[in-house]
């Protein structure tokens, strides 16, 4: 690589979570990370991930800035952003890079991308691509010992941040099922599941709160980041999205266990394992049971998982594991993060929040066909049928087999949309309050519950009224 000496960052970029533009100059001395990235990626998402791990390792040598480069126009909106950097825990400075300046100037060509400036300045290194971090820190560590060897090193401290988000009962809440008698909740920033009432009283909390991987009774558990929930006899089953892994809530007792993963993300090779828990998952966002078969939306492996409580086994039943939006059957389908699923006889449903479809999954020969159909740069929230009807980065969904709907929490268009089965439309339930990127969704007591996520809200809509108003959560 040729050498190129960035000595200043353009002085216009709007810098989202800092007071002050970061001075490059101040930086001297220092590795420089700029980690290029957008909020809609599942892969931006694993690749934080390296990103919090570089960060501590070298937290005496090396300056993180993140640059936001929005893939879609609705992820510009500077409040969405500070929202998504509460939501990941982001402590480095982040400029939204909206009119795709520093894109251009660094020549990035996909998200995430990882750029390294030496401790003078200069262009170090591009990595682009997932799945990299012992490259980039083989790279940071040469640098920083060459800083050494020139006696030219910085100890200061890295820049600071500001816009926490304030403290409340809940904090970003996603999915929510329903029993006869209790709601569960994934309170996923605070790393716990909440047993509910129907009024909102907490009656009783897994996980500890803080995150972790480790199994054990009620709060003595750990979670990380889980989202993804479901009902099964006197079980309720968790995608653990932050471990990689899928866990099983004994209601009786409250013991938490882990079913399948590592605790690492990774791509595992084949599509049928006898031993779940020796086998590295990638980020599974949502749960829907079926008789003894939980079936996995793998966001990170853009497919669709089956596990077999009763023979123990997971496999792989639809997604080739490319992104992109192939009908067809099972094997030689695509999908584009999947992120939310809903079950129904012989049929599986699935939003794919990555190009904003929803699709649908034949269970008795693998089917994959699309209902509404969608683009991985382009959005939109017209109603109609398959040629009109669009959707914004849907993450959750459920059935209504009484009136023969999906209800679908259309997170990006902060929307409430229904999707007619018989006849193949969608349609925007015009609710009478500000709804924040919902993205949790489930039918109860004749009522829609929903997870108005970066409100920090859980939501009643009563069927009978027709009121959409907001659930008091009582300690």
């Amino acid at each position: 690589m040729s050498a190129i000496l960035i000595e200043q960052l353009p002085p216009n970029l709007r810098w989202v979570n800092t007071q002050e533009t970061p001075d490059l100059s101040r930086y001297l001395g220092k590795v420089v990370l700029l980690h290029f990235w957008t909020a809609s990626s599942v892969a931006c998402e694993l690749h934080l991930g390296d990103i919090r791990r570089l960060e501590s390792k070298f937290h005496d040598g090396l300056v993180v800035l993140g640059v936001h480069t929005p893939k879609l126009q609705a992820e510009a909106d500077d409040g969405r952003l500070l929202k998504t950097l509460a939501r990941w825990y982001i402590r480095h400075p982040v400029v939204n890079d909206r009119e795709y300046e520093l894109w251009r100037r660094f020549g990035i060509q996909s998200w995430p991308s990882t750029v390294l400036l030496d401790h003078q300045g200069m262009l170090a290194a591009v990595f682009p691509g997932v799945g990299r971090r012992a490259e980039i820190e083989e790279k940071i560590q040469s640098l920083l010992d060459a800083a050494n060897e020139k006696d030219e090193r910085n100890y200061d401290q890295p820049p600071s941040v500001s816009a926490f988000e304030a403290r409340g009962v809940l904090r970003f809440p996603t999915r929510v099922v329903a029993s006869d008698s209790y709601l569960y909740l994934a309170d996923t920033g605070y790393n716990r599941i909440l047993e509910l009432s129907f009024e909102g009283r907490i009656n009783r909390q897994f996980g500890s709160g803080n995150p972790g991987h480790w199994d054990a009774r009620g709060t003595e558990a750990g979670f990380r980041d889980p989202v993804g929930l479901a009902l099964g006899r006197e079980h309720l089953f968790v995608a653990d999205t932050g471990n990689h892994v899928i866990r099983r809530i004994r209601l009786m007792t409250g013991e938490v266990e882990t079913l399948a993963g590592t605790g690492q993300w990774g791509i595992p090779r084949g599509t049928d394992f006898i031993a779940p828990r020796t086998v590295p998952l990638a980020m599974p966002t949502d749960l829907a049971m079926l008789n003894d078969r939980l079936y996995i939306a793998m966001a990170g492996l853009h497919q669709i998982w089956q596990y077999d409580l009763g023979r123990n086994v997971l496999s792989v039943i639809a997604g080739t594991g490319r992104e992109d939006a192939t009908d067809g059957s099972g094997a030689f389908a695509a999908f584009s993060q999947p992120s939310g699923l809903a079950v129904a006889k012989d049929m599986l449903y699935v939003l794919c929040a990555g190009d904003s479809t929803l699709r649908s999954l034949r269970l008795y020969d693998g089917r994959v066909s699309t209902l509404v159909a969608g683009n991985m740069f382009e959005v939109g929230s017209s109603d109609g049928a398959l040629g009109q009807a669009r959707l914004a980065h849907a993450e959750a969904l459920c059935l209504d087999a009484q009136r023969g709907v999906l209800w679908i929490a259309d997170s990006l268009n902060d929307k409430l949309r229904v999707y007619g089965l018989a006849k193949a439309e969608l349609k925007t339930l015009n609710a009478n309050y500000k709804l924040q990127s919902p993205s949790g969704i489930c039918l109860a007591q004749n009522a829609v519950w929903i997870t108005n996520t970066d409100a920090h809200e859980l939501l009643k809509l009563d069927l009978k009224t027709g009121r959409l108003g907001r659930v008091a959560i009582e300690e």
